[in-house]
């Protein structure tokens, strides 16, 4: 004495015994296929972690051409004074090598001696005394 309105898998018997009749005779149920919405947000964040990644190596790569670019003028001068310069002579050299960066490079990247001198000396227009 089950009356019910309209039909009701809860309490409708015959809804339970057609499921297990289906499921007894071999047939397959009809599934619904659950529609996955993607979350956009994940593509964003790989094309900014691609786009972070960029920035840091050209940053990376600008920190290492200004060490290459970076011209120690303490290193120079110590350098210069161990030729036995006087003062107005390094003076002359320092700013023939502020003219010409790329002279000053070549001088810090130097390490046999006489062509060193032979570079501070072509600056100041004359020749490097004999070394005792």
């Amino acid at each position: 004495m089950n009356e019910v309105d309209g039909p009701n898998e809860d309490t409708d018997p015959s809804s339970t015994l057609s499921c297990k009749r289906n499921a007894e005779e071999g047939t397959t149920k009809v599934r619904r296929k659950r529609t996955r919405t993607y979350d956009k947000s994940h593509g964003s964040l790989s094309v900014i972690a691609e786009s972070s990644k960029k920035i840091a190596e050209a940053m990376q790569m600008q920190a290492t051409l200004d060490t290459l670019n970076h011209v120690s003028w303490q290193f120079i001068t110590e350098k210069l004074e161990a030729m036995d310069l006087d003062l107005v002579d390094i003076m002359k050299v320092m700013k023939a090598f502020r003219s010409y960066g790329d002279l000053a490079k070549i001088f810090v990247s130097l390490t046999n001696t006489n062509i060193m001198r032979t570079l501070v000396f072509e600056q100041l227009g004359r020749d490097p005394p004999p070394l005792s």
